[in-house]
């Protein structure tokens, strides 16, 4: 759980890891505005808020 000042709310994560099977690009959903994907070393320079950086960052330590 993380706080979000903005909106004053706390927020739950989860995070879903996946890693890519082929050379296929991953296909963007209606949902979303951009999609990529990032090698462990490039998290930090993410643009996103500290608590989706955590999630992610262990989710890397759990899966190697």
């Amino acid at each position: 759980m993380y706080y979000i000042h903005q909106v004053e709310r706390h927020v739950f994560i989860v995070t879903y890891g996946c890693r890519p099977v082929s050379d296929v690009d991953p296909v963007l959903s209606h949902e979303h505005k951009a999609i990529g994907l990032f090698a462990q070393s490039e998290v930090d320079g993410l643009t996103m808020p500290d608590g989706y950086r955590r999630s992610i960052r262990t989710w890397f330590e759990r899966t190697g």
